[in-house]
């Protein structure tokens, strides 16, 4: 996946929005003020496979503090370049946080977790690095299979009721 990537990081944005209409990240900073979470720059937050910093730019209103972590050293110059991220940490997300143990008052991720196939271990990573009231913003891509099928792009599509209910035992 990291040699997938790194090829990928030069056309990444462009291919992404130009060409397929990417609009995840916005999508997902609208969620997350609309479930009250403040764009005020309160936040410690982590972007989870932040590629390029495209989600990084939807987030940095959230912020004081914004990290990003991906595989890709490729992805992370580009990050780097965008000016957003106080660090960026090239590693892969399951092995990355359970380190962060109540670190981040926002984790997100746009776009990741379709790479996984089983996400207890990412969902638990997760709300073990929220910060106690944190909130969680991720986007899925659903499927008709339970618990999970791959699906065309090496993505995932995860049954909506599996998910949630991973995401229950997660944060119980």
């Amino acid at each position: 996946m990291r040699e997938l990537f790194d090829r990928y990081a030069p056309r990444f944005d462009a291919h992404l929005v130009e060409e397929l209409q990417y609009r995840t990240p916005d999508a997902l900073a609208a969620l997350l003020r609309q479930a009250g979470v403040a764009a005020d720059g309160s936040h410690a937050v982590l972007d989870l496979g932040c590629g390029t910093g495209l989600s990084g730019r939807a987030l940095k209103p959230f912020a004081w503090r914004l990290e990003g972590v991906d595989l890709s050293p490729r992805m992370l110059e580009q990050a780097g370049r965008t000016g957003l991220y106080d660090a960026l940490h090239e590693a892969d997300l399951l092995g990355f946080l359970p380190g962060q143990t109540r670190a981040f008052g926002l984790v997100a991720a746009a776009d990741v977790l379709n790479y996984l196939g089983d996400l207890r271990p990412a969902l638990s990573g997760i709300a073990g690095a929220l910060s106690e009231g944190g909130v969680a913003g991720f986007s899925l891509e659903l499927g008709a299979v339970a618990p999970y099928a791959l699906g065309e792009g090496m993505r995932y599509r995860h049954h909506p009721d599996h998910a949630l209910a991973l995401l229950a035992e997660a944060v119980s």
